[in-house]
């Protein structure tokens, strides 16, 4: 997740591990209700230091079947509903972290929404 001191999602074109990583042990610490809470936080604190990094890691994360199921089965809701619900919360940080000025922070009630199945 760090190249040198800055935080970093994407190393030679793909998604560093060690976000992925990152976001589950943020996950893991908590107690059960607030762990998705955590996960998108910590990938929030990234994305913030790297906007266009982590615009990229997200954008190769859809083309990781491996990545995209493992963080589908962390969810709390069907298979079919956890892919929804993944694809829907990566589009809508796509779209924030592709903006002039993007504030995925200001996102992240609508991120948990999708992946904490409140749609």
């Amino acid at each position: 997740m760090t190249e040198g001191r800055e935080p970093t999602a994407v190393l030679d074109g793909r998604l560093d591990e060690r976000l992925v990583e990152h976001a589950f042990e943020s996950a893991a610490a908590g107690p059960p209700a607030e762990r998705v809470r955590n996960a998108v936080e910590a990938v929030v604190d990234i994305a913030e230091a790297e906007p266009s990094a982590a615009h990229d890691a997200l954008c190769a994360l859809r083309g990781d079947p491996t990545t995209l199921q493992r963080l589908e089965g962390g969810l709390e809701m069907t298979p079919e509903r956890a892919t929804l619900a993944v694809g829907a919360a990566i589009q809508l940080a796509v779209a924030e972290l592709a903006s002039p000025t993007p504030d995925l922070r200001s996102r992240t009630d609508e991120l948990l929404c999708w992946l904490e199945g409140r749609w």
